[in-house]
Order: C-alpha cells, then sequence, then structure tokens
C-alpha cells in the first residue's frame, strides 16, 4: 500500500490555525485512504474567572446586597401629618382599655339600662347645685307649650326628662370630685363617681331605645318581630341581624311550601 502525501487547499487566515497536512493512504485498488484528522480540543468559553490574590487567600469581597425592605414605607414627620388631616375612616379608634372591673359595670348598663326604682333613688340623692343651676334642664313656659303640637310637646319631655338625668350624672360626679380634693375619703368619693357614671350608662341607653323607635316604623311590619329582639353591640340592630333576616324568610318560603292550598269554592250550578 502506497503513501501519497496531499496538500491542503489555501484556507483562510481563521480555517488555517490548527490545520495540518492531511496524510492520505492509498489502498490495493489506488483508493485513497484520508486518515483521522487530529482535532485539537476545544475550549469552552464558560470559564470560571481566574481567582485574585484575595481570594486565593481564602478571602473573598462580599457583594453588596439590595435592600430587601425598598417597599417599606417611611414613617411621615409629625408636622406632615397634622397638615394632612385627620383620617375619616368609618371604623371608630378606640383608646386604651379600662380596669375590667369598670368594664363589667358598664356593659350591662348600656344595654339594658338601670331599673326604674333604683333611678328614681339615685335621681333623687344628688340634686342639682345651688352654685351650677344651670345643669337643670331648663323649663318650658305654659305659653310656649300651649302654641305648639301635642306630639312636640311628648317629645320635648323626653327630651326634658333625659337632660335632667345628664344633669344629676354631672352632680353625682362632682360630688366625689369634690370630697377627693377637700378630703382622703376616697371610699365614698369612688361611691359618687360610680353613681354619676351609672346615670351617664343609663342615658346611653335611652338615647339607643330612642334611636330604635325612630328608625323602626319604617320598616316591614314582618321582621319587627326580629329586630326587637336582637340586642345592640357595634350595631344598633345587632351585627348578626343581616343573618337573621335571612333565616326567617328561608323559613316563610318553607312555610308557604307546605302550606295545604285553600280550597276554591265551585260556582253554584
Amino acid at each position: 500500500m502506497q503513501r501519497r502525501r496531499i496538500k491542503p487547499l489555501h484556507l483562510s487566515s481563521s480555517e488555517e490555525e490548527g490545520t495540518e497536512d492531511l496524510d492520505v493512504t492509498l489502498g490495493n485498488d489506488n483508493e485513497s485512504i484520508v486518515e483521522p484528522i487530529s482535532v485539537p480540543p476545544v475550549i469552552s468559553h464558560n470559564v470560571d474567572p481566574v481567582p485574585d490574590d484575595n481570594q486565593r487567600d481564602g478571602h473573598t469581597e462580599a457583594c453588596p446586597q439590595e435592600e430587601t425592605n425598598s417597599s417599606a414605607e417611611p414613617e411621615l414627620d409629625p408636622d406632615l401629618l397634622s397638615a394632612i388631616g385627620e383620617s375619616t375612616s368609618d371604623s371608630p379608634d378606640y383608646g386604651d382599655d379600662i380596669h375590667g372591673n369598670l368594664s363589667q359595670l358598664w356593659l350591662p348598663l348600656l344595654k339594658k339600662g338601670i331599673p326604674i326604682p333604683s333611678k328614681d333613688i339615685l335621681m333623687k340623692d344628688y340634686p342639682i347645685p345651688e352654685n351650677c343651676r344651670l345643669l337643670q334642664a331648663p323649663i318650658l313656659y305654659a305659653e310656649m307649650s300651649a302654641a305648639v303640637p301635642e306630639m312636640v310637646r311628648n317629645r320635648d319631655k323626653t327630651l326634658t326628662a333625659s337632660q335632667q338625668q345628664l344633669g344629676t350624672g354631672n352632680t353625682a360626679i362632682n360630688r366625689g370630685m369634690d370630697l377627693l380634693l377637700k378630703s382622703d375619703n376616697k371610699v365614698l368619693a369612688m361611691k359618687h363617681l360610680s353613681n354619676g357614671c351609672r346615670l351617664l350608662c343609663d342615658s346611653h341607653y335611652l338615647t339607643t331605645q330612642a334611636r330604635v323607635k325612630l328608625i323602626t316604623p319604617s320598616l316591614d311590619k314582618a321582621f319587627l318581630n326580629i329586630v326587637k329582639e336582637s340586642e345592640r353591640d357595634k350595631s344598633l340592630f345587632s351585627s348578626s341581624l343581616s343573618e337573621k333576616i335571612k333565616a326567617a324568610k328561608v323559613i316563610e318560603k318553607q312555610g308557604l311550601s307546605i302550606e295545604k292550598p285553600a280550597k276554591t269554592a265551585k260556582p253554584p250550578q
């Protein structure tokens, strides 16, 4: 078998690099047998960079991290908040809790009020002080009372009673404050303060009842019983009133579905 040397064609500069002469072997039939070409290994371009001196010594520089709380809102200056104005949210802003024993005293009174006999005793125990007569509810003279309709007079009587109770409650609180200023009898002073708070809580309850009476005449008669049985919480007619109304409607529909239809009278022949 003869060997013949073949020179490569002229290639471009990029193709010439790493290209060697090709050895071709002639077989028995003078066929050219090209020997395998040795291709230089391909070097990947994604090679890790050579570590610098600091990395060789075991020291790596930490890259600055981005702030994780970039979305956090900065607090506004109090002067800016004052310039913006107060919040108009419908939800009330509650303050710090009062003593638990006090809360247990006032909550039942705010829901049901003071029994009338107990309230009459409190009203008599605290007459309006002589030097603060304006705590007394003002009188409507007979001439003015005769000039207005009866409905207005009745409404004025209700408001007068409520106003008088507010004055009496303020009187009880002032009795307690007067004792604290003039003596150290804290027990009796606390009793006067408590009685004043009781009267004020009852006035709060009476105002709630007045609002209920103002609204209920405009409601459907089918739901008056539900409204009357509801007990106030943060809502005037209880927060669960809507669920109770839905349940009442479902019961009404079920009752109509099982009700026996009335027989129609046959016309006389």
